[in-house]
């Protein structure tokens, strides 16, 4: 019997008869006519694993009224409370990023014992930081590490709380959630000094940033957990801040997006029938608001942007356009506001959408608008941060806002990218 005969059998070879070695071999065959079924089981057995580790972890975050946790306390207040109220079972890839940041923990505390310069004193060291005899933060530090350091005639000793984050790409600096996080833990056990120690998972790179104490992170900490502790204790939902603040992008990767729903206008009503104006392209002309900034900027008033080479001036220029003082100098184009208002008389909410005007502008264009009587109920302006395409950020927004209207037309001043949107919105709303 060879080997792998052994290995699979668990038997010494002269034990085994031979009607024992023909069931052995016919068993084999069939397990070598699907071996797939092997590499299921090695599959399933890892995902169930993994799993399990999460599960085991997961008891010691049972929520309990007025015990929040540092690790989110700086995501949007809504989402928390979802998170605490509905808790869902990770994702496949929430599991793989939550195993793979506990076997990346357990080889950073691996390393620092066998270094011999540092001592880790604890890991998964429990803190509480307590605001009033209802509400506190309840977390572990990662690890408690003891640097000793001489100096002439003293041997100091020093406990600093270390946090350990994987991630993808090195950051330039602490990301504000993690740093909220360890806020906490120095606040609670009034360390004057942690660690975030970032590791990147491509590259094999280490960085670790320094965090110090900073007592007037208390007050903020403090007023985020009462607000999101108020409304639970309530049975009420705090705000939606990720979308109240236009961080969009936090709400597209939020599991609890659909119990949400940050894309529904709280004025207007779910199901309403919505005609989309470009607001630049269709209603508001922005020719003599460019060509006053032109002039101003000592350049010929026929000018394009893309003559503009001198990396200051193309600079100012933009500052100018984002300048909420020069949109009274936006005027209507021909028969717009009858377009507008034939939509309204349809029966159909007339909104309007524009890549090219950030949210600085908005309260600004409100204001223009309602001069010039152009009737919009809402206005959907480019956020802070966001350098999409003007067809994919219009194309995006029509998508969002089909999850809750029916988009009856897209009136936009490049006739190709309204037709490709309404039809994309038309195959969304099929299928749903």
């Amino acid at each position: 019997m060879n080997s792998l005969d052994n290995f699979l059998t668990d038997i010494e070879s002269e034990e085994v008869s031979q009607e024992d070695r023909e069931k052995f071999e016919k068993w084999l065959s069939k397990i070598l006519a699907d071996p797939e079924q092997i590499s299921s089981k090695i599959e399933d057995a890892l995902k169930q694993g993994m799993f399990s580790e999460w599960e085991k972890e997961s008891v010691n975050h049972k929520f309990k009224l007025g015990s929040y946790y540092p690790s989110v306390i700086e995501r949007c207040l809504r989402q928390q409370a979802y998170s605490y109220l509905y808790a869902e079972p990770p994702s496949p890839e929430e599991l793989a990023i939550f195993n793979e940041g506990k076997a990346i923990h357990e080889l950073v505390a691996f390393a620092l014992r066998r270094s011999g310069i540092i001592s880790v004193e604890g890991s998964e060291v429990v803190v509480d930081l307590i605001f009033n005899e209802e509400v506190k933060l309840h977390g572990r530090i990662d690890d408690l590490l003891l640097i000793r350091l001489s100096e002439e005639s003293n041997n100091f000793k020093l406990f600093v709380p270390l946090e350990i984050k994987s991630a993808s790409v090195m950051p330039d600096e602490p990301w504000r959630t993690h740093y909220y996080q360890l806020s906490t833990y120095l606040l609670a056990e009034n360390y004057p000094m942690g660690v975030l120690l970032y590791w990147i998972k491509r590259e094999g790179k280490v960085k670790a940033f320094p965090i110090t104490k900073d007592d007037t992170m208390r007050a903020v900490l403090r007023e985020r957990v009462l607000e999101l502790h108020e409304a639970l204790k309530n049975g009420t939902f705090p705000m939606k801040e990720a979308a109240s603040n236009k961080d969009y992008l936090q709400c597209e990767r939020c599991s609890y997006i659909d119990r949400c729903n940050p894309y529904l206008i709280d004025s207007i009503p779910k199901g309403s029938k919505l005609s989309v104006f470009d607001l630049d392209g269709t209603i508001l002309d922005t020719s003599q608001r460019k060509r006053t900034i032109l002039q101003e900027l000592g350049l010929p008033p026929s000018a394009k942007t893309t003559d503009i080479h001198d990396e200051e001036t193309n600079r100012k220029y933009w500052q100018l356009m984002d300048n909420p003082n020069y949109v009274e100098l936006d005027n209507l184009y021909d028969q717009a506001r009858e377009k507008v208002f034939s939509e309204a008389k349809l029966g159909r909410i007339p909104v309007a959408i524009s890549s090219g005007r950030r949210e600085t502008l908005l309260e600004a264009t409100k204001a223009r608008l309602a001069n010039l009587g152009v009737p919009l109920f809402h206005l959907i302006l480019r956020e802070a941060g966001n350098y999409e395409t003007d067809g994919k950020f219009k194309t995006k927004w029509s998508q969002r806002l089909a999850s809750n209207y029916e988009l009856v037309e897209f009136f936009d001043r490049d006739a190709v990218l309204s037709s490709m949107i309404m039809k994309t919105v038309k195959e969304r709303q099929a299928k749903t």
